[in-house]
């Protein structure tokens, strides 16, 4: 039997849609699947994980992230800002199948914080600041051992340029710690009271900048600090005296023995811009803002000689590391503990 035109163009048409009907039910079984394989994700989704994830230092109240919801919650909120689906259509998935949770876009992760860093120092007599650094000249600081940055300045007060580096830091808001020499002190006490008044950490820097000090006997290193440290109490009662430089960075173990008599840390630095040679203040900006990482301890000088590179320096120094560091005055201390009954009053009220 022939088959004509017309029977040929019916069969093939037949296959055609048959092909397309079989193409329709096998996209909507995929379809249904891939809801179900969402919801399991979705199942498997650990917020607290995302938690865990959050910008560090941001508060965590138990409540999850507060600027940074889950992918079930920013689900919950896109759907109450939806129409409702149609009835066929389950709602899509948005969470992620496993890994890191969200994070807050635009704002870069911070390292992992050390756990001695925002722990309270206690220093005093016998307790220094800080514990000896190993790789410091006899166990001198060399660092802050915290993220925070330390800007120290030598050799003062002096009554030209320590002003002018007083007015630089309080125009940025940091805090410094000063090194002091006795006989400036004497000559300069209002400038003593001026630091303090201002929030900044006191270091005996000893009586007259005596490079050989540590060369000398324990008897006369405790006689220096100890006439420094008067002079300074004399100028401010009770301030508080927890470093000790020496001068020159020419350490000696009896040095820093003596200095810790006194519940003082012996301070060395990380970053020396040899500023006391005068070499300009492009030299010194350069070493400063390129030498200094997390916890170093930065030399310069306020007084000792003419000091305008320095503070020229510093319009540069400060804007620039309050950028990229938390700059922070070394910890002042705490006051000796009293005896009760004797400095303190045995009961309430009592003098």
């Amino acid at each position: 039997m022939k088959i004509g035109p017309t029977t040929r163009t019916i069969a093939i048409v037949t296959v055609i849609v048959s092909a397309i009907i079989g193409s329709s039910h096998l996209i909507g079984d995929s379809s249904q699947d891939e809801p179900e394989q969402g919801r399991a994700a979705a199942g498997s989704y650990d917020s607290d994980a995302a938690r865990g994830q959050r910008h560090r230092g941001a508060a965590d109240d138990g409540r999850g992230l507060a600027t940074s919801p889950s992918g079930r919650d920013r689900a919950k909120q896109s759907a109450a800002n939806k129409p409702p689906p149609k009835p066929d259509t389950p709602p899509p998935s948005t969470a992620a199948p496993g890994g890191p949770g969200p994070v807050q876009q635009g704002v870069p992760a911070m390292p992992p914080i050390p756990a001695v860093f925002n722990q309270r120092v206690v220093v005093g007599p016998g307790q220094p600041p800080l514990l000896p650094d190993k790789d410091g000249p006899f166990g001198s600081r060399m660092t802050t051992g915290t993220l925070q940055v330390a800007l120290t300045f030598d050799d003062g007060p002096d009554p030209k340029y320590t002003p002018e580096v007083l007015a630089l830091l309080d125009e940025y808001q940091i805090k410094a710690t000063f090194c002091l020499v006795g006989e400036m002190v004497v000559q300069f006490p209002a400038l003593v009271r001026q630091i303090v008044d201002e929030g900044h950490t006191l270091c005996n820097h000893t009586w007259n900048h005596d490079v050989e000090l540590g060369k000398k006997s324990k008897a006369v290193i405790r006689a220096d600090m100890k006439r420094t440290n008067d002079a300074i109490h004399q100028a401010v009662p009770g301030a508080k005296i927890s470093y000790f430089r020496h001068p020159g960075g020419a350490w000696t173990q009896a040095a820093v023995d003596v200095a810790k008599e006194f519940g003082m840390s012996s301070l060395h630095w990380t970053v020396d811009p040899q500023d006391w040679t005068k070499p300009g203040a492009k030299s010194i900006e350069s070493v400063v803002n390129t030498g200094t990482a997390i916890g170093s301890i930065v030399l310069m000088h306020d007084a000792g000689g003419e000091r305008e590179g320095t503070v020229t320096a510093l319009k540069t120094i400060l804007p620039d590391l309050e950028k990229r560091f938390a700059l922070a005055a070394l910890p002042p201390g705490i006051d000796p503990p009293k005896r009760h009954g004797i400095e303190l009053p045995i009961h309430a009220g009592q003098r």
